[in-house]
């Protein structure tokens, strides 16, 4: 932190738990007792995720504002309604957790641009080596690539973690000693969430059976930081050109489908998040790397992200802007014989014909057919009849088979095929 230049502005986001408070805390004694003091402002901001009872969130917001209050330190409370972090989350397809870490960022960019003092201003998180090990841990079971494997920087952008080299026992040490109270939220106990799993189940069996375990996490972070490292330079080198047409990207086939399939899919998560800044979409789902990489490999020639189309064709890669950004979901291209997997159902493929696990159900169709999400209109034909899908709590749930001859079924997770 004395590599900043001085009077850099230091956001502490805090939310009353024992690590931000420690963290402010810590920054408080630094101003009022050392020369460094001098070397920043210290301000504080607070996100109140309106995911917990109104009277809890509450109070720690005011616990939040009287600690800066009581220290002289400015301080910004950001309220989100209740309900909308939830409502994002389901409709994104991403954990409650993921949705309001977005909104908090959100919260950081704009506080950031308010400040129109021409002085340089940088985000403080209080995430401890717990936080980073966890993390490691979530992403080697949900199948992360080395980027998310990689240990989590002390720096990024404009995001500082002072505490990364503590444990959280230092941190409550830290507190204890110092007759510092907190704040605790009630839903760090709720093993519904993922990291709460983690941290009060897996974490004590790790302790048990693998004591050195955290040592190896951190080695393997470490590792994994150099071959994101690396495998992002070289995918740097596949320069996405603009498609004026769409307002897109494409790369030729040729120079893509040479490169090794890791560094494939690194190019392609790079063109999303190019377009992702230049467009701004008003609704975008995460780009999970197994359509990414089923993209990569040729087993599917598009995917379709909701507001982005990814194609192969023409001898071109490309990513394409769709003027519906608000279309739920991605369509997967079927041309040949197989088995392919949406969402939780297996679609199997042969002899003309197509079958499904969720019921037993098959259907005929025509290669190459689609199977894209359930839109409002449409309708197999039948004997003249057109036939809707049956009634059904969630209708994100569903698919369309189409051909070229049109709607050949509808499926769902929780009643089979339609012939």
């Amino acid at each position: 932190m004395k590599k900043i230049p001085q009077g850099t502005i230091f956001l502490a986001s805090v939310s009353g738990g024992a690590d931000s408070v420690a963290m402010l805390s810590a920054l408080i004694e630094i101003r009022n007792n050392s020369s460094a003091g001098d070397f920043f402002d210290l301000r504080c901001i607070h996100v109140n995720h309106g995911i917990r009872p109104v009277p809890e969130s509450s109070g720690d917001a005011e616990f939040v504002k009287e600690l800066c209050k009581k220290n002289n330190v400015p301080c910004s409370i950001v309220s989100v309604k209740p309900g909308r972090i939830a409502e994002i989350a389901k409709s994104r397809g991403i954990g409650i957790e993921a949705a309001a870490r977005m909104y908090r960022r959100r919260a950081w960019r704009k506080k950031i641009r308010e400040i129109k003092e021409g002085k340089q201003a940088v985000i403080l998180t209080a995430h401890t080596k717990d936080d980073m090990l966890e993390n490691v841990l979530i992403r080697i079971l949900r199948g992360s690539g080395p980027g998310g494997l990689a240990a989590m920087p002390a720096k990024r952008g404009k995001i500082f973690r002072p505490l990364l080299a503590l444990s959280r026992k230092d941190v409550i040490n830290y507190l204890c000693e110092k007759k510092i109270t907190w704040k605790e939220d009630s839903t760090n106990t709720d093993t519904a969430y993922l990291r709460n799993k983690i941290r009060h189940q897996f974490v004590p069996e790790l302790d048990k059976l693998f004591p050195n375990w955290r040592k190896s996490i951190a080695s393997l972070a470490e590792t994994q930081s150099y071959c994101a490292e690396f495998i992002l330079s070289e995918a740097k080198r596949l320069e996405w050109q603009p498609n004026p047409a769409d307002k897109g990207l494409f790369l030729s086939s040729t120079d893509f489908f040479a490169m090794p399939a890791i560094i494939r899919e690194e190019s392609l998560f790079l063109g999303i998040d190019r377009l992702a800044a230049d467009h701004k979409p008003a609704f975008q789902r995460c780009a999970k790397r197994l359509n990414i990489r089923k993209f990569s490999l040729v087993k599917v020639t598009s995917v379709d992200l909701g507001w982005l189309l990814m194609l192969h064709k023409n001898g071109k890669v490309m990513l394409c802007p769709k003027n519906n950004s608000f279309e739920y979901g991605f369509s997967l291209l079927i041309n040949k014989p197989g088995s392919y997997n949406v969402k939780d159902i297996t679609i199997n493929v042969q002899n003309g014909y197509a079958s499904e696990n969720c019921g037993g159900g098959k259907f005929p169709v025509l290669l190459p057919f689609v199977i894209k999400p359930y839109l409002k209109g449409d309708f197999i034909e039948r004997q003249g009849r057109k036939i809707t899908p049956p009634k059904c709590r969630c209708p994100e749930e569903i698919f369309s088979v189409a051909d070229k001859a049109g709607i050949a079924a509808f499926i769902s997770k929780n009643w089979s095929a339609d012939v």
